[in-house]
């Protein structure tokens, strides 16, 4: 996904101020757009993860909105406890469980994390999205580091994140 820089010099003055018609790209954006976030999530998630300031583009903005919706934070809440019972679950064939000695030193801290977006308030995006990759980044700690520290540090910045401390 590449972010379209400001080609005119009135774009380029433009970029620091939001007026109306960029407030609403931004916070009202279209259905094309909402799909095209939806598509590229794994992308804008680690956007988003990284720091990226979801005013720098309508996708940024889109995926933001969508993932600090109340559902959507629902089911990343649900799906952290079902990551944290996985050290409980037998082996299936059909998918890839985490590493369950990656998991179990972070059970308590998966399940807080969960509890805490199950709570009505606002969180960050930045922090959501640094949870999805958790749970769908197969190449992450979750998935690679049996010691369980890089998962450990993983959730300890998307707690912050999530509140912005």
């Amino acid at each position: 996904m590449t972010l379209s820089k400001p080609q005119s010099p009135r774009q380029r003055r433009s970029m620091g101020r939001v007026g109306p018609e960029r407030t609403a790209q931004l916070f009202e954006p279209r259905l094309v757009v909402r799909l095209r976030a939806r598509a590229c999530r794994l992308t804008l998630d680690r956007a988003l993860a990284a720091g990226a300031d979801p005013s720098a583009s309508p996708l940024l903005a889109a995926r933001a909105a969508q993932l600090v919706d109340a559902s959507v934070r629902q089911r990343i809440a649900s799906y952290l406890e079902q990551f944290a019972s996985t050290v409980d679950a037998p082996r299936g064939r059909i998918r890839t469980l985490p590493l369950r000695s990656a998991v179990r030193p972070n059970q308590e801290a998966l399940i807080e994390i969960a509890r805490m977006l199950g709570h009505h308030g606002a969180y960050y995006a930045r922090g959501i999205a640094m949870l999805e990759l958790v749970l769908r980044d197969g190449t992450g700690p979750a998935y690679t580091d049996p010691s369980g520290e890089g998962l450990a540090r993983q959730l300890a910045l998307a707690a912050q994140g999530l509140t912005g401390s």
